[in-house]
């Protein structure tokens, strides 16, 4: 009898912990702006976004919600701010009063067969209180009872705070940032910044691709920035981000409604494409809501460009190249420049659809140095250039073991300050930069981390990149 007694409640533990709600991170920014007050003097709204994973709800059910923020994971709270509610289809919804209710003023969503269910969330701020600069606040899933209940049934919260910055100057504080309409954007789309190339844990911040169809006005409490310039914009886009960030924003991920990874954008400098042939730096900013920074969408583009170190000899010299985005591009010009980079001129144009990862042109090496790049034209009239790549004496590399597992040893020429070897991608995305120490002739590179595969690196030193092929075993 006993030992059927413990059986049972063996099976109640079991199948409670089983049904135990949950919210797990999928991108979770670390950063909201703060300090809303609706006042026309204090307008610095900018949208939050998170995708989450909320389980332990009853499959198959359809959930009435709504998302805010509590400053304790243990309060009873259905917490605070306004939320925007993310549809598949049609606008998103902005909402400044909570109710499982009122139709409009709350979201749903269908669980999966376990009781789960994966989507995106947005949020802004709504007065000070909560909201204020430097405190550590949780996002909170409110829902009903998943059968048409109008009452609160589930309080879910994640376990990870956020942080609330300001728009400021000084190191506490945060500096907007917006980009010109996308190139390759979409409305409804989510912009993810990250502060490392390979986009581990969690965002800087997130935003959505206006136009979503909410008011996101000075009258609502936005910022001017993004009231003006971002709001209803066809593929244009804003946020946040702190003014501590020793590496600056290294990574920009475009993700679709489903999650999927729509297009990424690498720095290795914190640098960014500018307006008027200029370059933004997000690394350790502080232009508050002063000097926004701006970047122009229509430039956010890769193209790689470098010396076959291979095919490279004294006589003559072959430049690769390749981009990401391929099936954008309908031609490519490489222009040459033999005063100094002042002047280019055209001295081959190839037409985009190369079945091989790398396009590849030879040229005569000059007794001077030369100046090359390669201009991209795409297939929606969009013109956009490599940087420039400059061609001096022959640059001799040697890289060994290869095939190899672990370490890679590249044997080159005396290095001179500021030099750089980068890994890139057969699909030519540039994976890893590494600096190399001055005065140094032989480099050691961990490729552990890489995937079994075919990889070139770049040894570029004074503005001469040149590469070598290996393979990752």
């Amino acid at each position: 009898m006993k030992l059927k007694f413990i059986v049972l409640v063996s099976l109640l533990i079991s199948t409670v912990s089983g049904f135990a709600q949950s919210l797990t991170e999928v991108y979770f920014p670390q950063y909201i702006q703060g300090a809303g007050t609706f006042n026309a003097g204090d307008d610095r709204k900018v949208p939050f976004v998170c995708r989450m994973t909320v389980s332990g709800l009853t499959p198959n059910a359809t959930y009435r919600y709504y998302n805010r923020f509590v400053a304790d994971p243990a309060s009873a709270s259905i917490g605070e701010g306004a939320y925007i509610l993310v549809k598949d289809s049609g606008d998103f919804v902005r909402v400044t009063a909570a109710s499982l209710a009122t139709t409009g003023r709350y979201g749903t969503f269908t669980t999966d067969s376990s009781g789960a269910y994966t989507g995106w969330f947005a949020n802004e701020v709504s007065s000070v209180g909560l909201f204020t600069p430097g405190n550590n606040i949780y996002f909170r899933l409110v829902l009903n009872n998943g059968n048409n209940g109008i009452t609160v049934a589930h309080r879910i919260t994640a376990s990870s705070p956020v942080k609330v910055i300001n728009f400021g100057t000084d190191t506490t504080a945060g500096t907007g940032i917006r980009c010109t309409p996308l190139r390759n954007g979409s409305p409804k789309q989510f912009i993810l910044l990250y502060d490392n190339l390979f986009a581990q844990g969690r965002p800087v911040s997130g935003t959505f691709i206006e136009s979503d169809g909410t008011d996101n006005s000075i009258a609502n409490g936005y910022a001017p920035f993004y009231a003006d310039s971002v709001n209803g914009i066809h593929k244009a886009w804003g946020t946040i981000i702190p003014n501590t960030l020793s590496n600056g924003i290294l990574h920009i991920a475009q993700r679709s409604l489903n999650g999927s990874l729509n297009r990424l954008y690498l720095s290795f400098n914190g640098k960014w494409p500018g307006q008027n042939f200029s370059s933004i730096d997000t690394k350790n900013t502080s232009g508050g809501l002063d000097k926004v920074l701006v970047i122009d969408g229509n430039r956010l583009f890769i193209i790689n460009l470098w010396l076959n170190g291979e095919a490279t000899d004294e006589d003559l010299i072959t430049m690769e190249w390749n981009t990401p985005d391929e099936a954008n591009a309908r031609e490519y010009v490489v222009e040459r420049s033999t005063d100094g980079g002042k002047t280019f001129a055209p001295i081959s144009k190839l037409t985009a659809g190369s079945a091989k990862p790398f396009y590849q042109l030879s040229d005569k090496r000059s007794e001077t140095t030369s100046y090359y790049r390669v201009t991209l034209l795409g297939r929606d009239g969009a013109k956009v250039t490599s940087d420039v790549l400059a061609v001096k004496g022959v640059i001799k590399l040697n890289v060994y073991p290869n095939p190899v597992q672990n370490q890679l040893i590249m044997k080159h020429p005396l290095a001179e300050a500021g030099t750089t070897v980068q890994l890139v991608s057969i699909d030519g995305r540039q994976l890893f930069t590494q600096n190399v120490q001055q005065g140094a002739v032989q480099t050691t590179i961990n490729v552990s981390r890489l995937i079994p595969g075919n990889y070139m690196v770049v040894f570029n030193m004074n503005g001469q990149r040149q590469s070598r092929s290996f393979i990752k075993k």
